[in-house]
């Protein structure tokens, strides 16, 4: 019992030294600066301490209380009954404070791919941001840790009923059953991959699938352009680096996707991982891999 209260404990320090580093937001209502030009209804939402906006918001718009978050956060993950130490979250900013994200160390997996030691390391995720586009979210993410220059990423989201409005903040106060989700979602996503080790793939499956996610037809490869054979000719050098380790099978050409996207479309950068273009190609390459399995 002494051991559970301590956990708690530390776990409770943890949050309240994180909500001293957090990004603090205000809104402030944008005008013309004419005399006789009416201001916009649209505000600007901005760091307490100043500098460039994170977005511009209609009136509705309420920037998220990070501390609050944080609150919802503890008390959500202890409820859910989950095993998660709270003394490891940690708090990112992407997008220059537009998006923020905290994460919080889940489970480590081994999957069973033809390598052994093949460990997933997973994470469960809470996002929103200041830009009036980004939705509150849980989900989890994962990262394939058996290459450090072939770590593959990937996230899921559960959204939130939750936009950021004035009323909604004080509904912020518990999400637990989302946690639970998120964390039963982890479990499924490994589940998946296992499977898709288990299904061979050939060539002419492998060429379909990237007519299908590219929408540059691989059978008419001499008539496109030359930066689409590129980009064809990158996604199969990809794959073909995870099938000599781990086989001619639905895994490997998931992983040599997401090989691609983390190093020739986001070339490492976080941001594009996870909310850009190689966030969106990793999503559509997934869907794709679950409808060939289902």
């Amino acid at each position: 019992m002494q051991n559970i209260l301590a956990t708690i404990e530390n776990g409770g320090n943890h949050i309240e030294n994180l909500k001293t580093k957090v990004l603090k937001a205000k809104k402030i209502q944008l005008h013309s600066g004419l005399e006789g030009f009416e201001s916009p209804d649209a505000f600007g939402v901005y760091r307490n301490s100043g500098g460039a906006p994170l977005g511009v918001v209609g009136s509705t718009f309420e920037p998220c209380d990070l501390s609050l978050f944080l609150d919802a956060i503890q008390h959500s993950v202890l409820s859910s009954g989950i095993d998660c130490d709270l003394t490891k979250l940690q708090y990112k900013e992407h997008c220059d404070g537009s998006k923020v994200a905290f994460k919080l160390p889940y489970k480590k997996f081994e999957i069973a791919s033809p390598m052994v030691g093949d460990i997933l390391e997973t994470s469960l995720d809470f996002r929103t941001g200041f830009d009036g586009k980004t939705k509150m979210s849980i989900g989890f993410s994962s990262l394939r840790l058996w290459c450090t220059n072939g770590a593959k990423n990937w996230k899921k989201d559960i959204e939130l009923s939750l936009k950021n409005t004035t009323n909604n903040q004080a509904k912020m106060l518990t999400f637990t059953n989302e946690v639970i989700k998120a964390a039963a979602e982890t479990e499924g996503y490994v589940t998946f991959l296992n499977m898709a080790s288990l299904r061979s793939i050939k060539q002419s499956q492998i060429d379909q699938f990237l007519t299908t996610l590219t929408g540059y037809s691989v059978k008419e490869y001499k008539d496109l352009s030359t930066r689409k054979r590129n980009i064809l000719d990158k996604i199969n050098s990809a794959i073909s680096v995870e099938v000599r380790n781990t086989g001619a099978n639905y895994f490997s050409l998931l992983q040599g996707i997401t090989r691609y996207t983390t190093h020739d479309i986001a070339k490492g950068d976080m941001d594009s991982v996870m909310y850009g273009h190689a966030s969106q190609l990793n999503e559509k390459a997934h869907q794709l891999v679950f409808a060939e399995l289902n």
